[in-house]
């Protein structure tokens, strides 16, 4: 199962075909979503490109009456489908999962918008004071296509661990998972409580704040990997974090 079925697959779930004279089918939105996800590109540039679909705002318009829940329903379908084929074809072996953000820049009024509760404040680009922060979850792989596996756009002053701990959830019921892989915007002490709940092996990129690690680094020869531990608490609820039988977590900087 390629990206172009997974894609056909999920507009057709999603988007109803209404009866009425020049309707925009299924069939060109699911070509113009497909040049999106290929090319890496925003929908409204291509509509443009593919001319299969007028502007952005028409395919927009066909979710209306659809839920968040509804339409992360039709997408987490489709990728149980595409994951039972994949499990065949690999034979049950393990995957990595690689997590990652993504910013898109607001270029509107932000006293107009219905949607203020997801508008982060911030330049993320120029001349603009706001934006949309997503969340995804996606196999890594050597090759070049990246199989998103779950997503989801998140509000102002959201928990990132609530978020990471249920699309793990999700991904290690339906795929067998050797390590989730998180960059250094993943590193908080919340994230590590929560996928320790999950019991998964994961690796996070961790910041390089304060000093509690320098005299270490002092001792080090170039090119030398060493274990430091560390202690933290999950501010949150004020909960240690430790693993069992030690007094520590273990924080591995290279």
């Amino acid at each position: 199962m390629n990206k172009k079925q997974i894609i056909n697959q999920f507009t057709r779930a999603v988007i109803t075909e209404e009866e009425r004279k020049n309707k925009v089918t299924t069939q060109q939105i699911t070509s113009t979503l497909i040049t999106t996800a290929l090319n890496l590109a925003f929908v409204n540039e291509s509509c443009k490109s593919t001319g299969q679909v007028s502007k952005s705002q028409v395919i927009y318009r066909k979710l209306n009456g659809k839920s968040k829940e509804e339409i992360k329903e039709c997408f987490r379908l489709n990728t149980i489908r595409f994951l039972k084929f994949l499990k065949i074809l690999s034979r049950n072996r393990k995957f990595i999962i690689s997590f990652d953000t993504t910013k898109e820049a607001f270029y509107g009024d932000f006293s107009k918008a219905e949607d203020k509760v997801y508008l982060h404040p911030g330049e993320e680009a120029k001349e603009s004071k706001y934006y949309y922060e997503y969340l995804t979850s996606a196999i890594t792989s050597n090759n070049t296509e990246k199989y998103i596996l779950d997503g989801i756009i998140v509000p102002r002053g959201y928990y990132v661990e609530d978020y990471v701990y249920e699309m793990t959830k999700f991904i290690i019921e339906h795929l067998p998972t050797e390590v989730a892989l998180f960059d250094r915007g993943f590193g908080t002490w919340g994230v590590i409580y929560r996928l320790k709940k999950l019991k998964v092996y994961f690796l996070i990129f961790w910041k390089k704040q304060g000093d509690w690690y320098q005299s270490d680094f002092d001792d080090m020869e170039d090119g030398e990997v060493k274990r430091i531990h560390k202690k933290g608490v999950y501010k949150r609820y004020q909960l240690p974090i430790r693993p069992k039988g030690r007094g520590m977590f273990k924080i591995w900087i290279i």
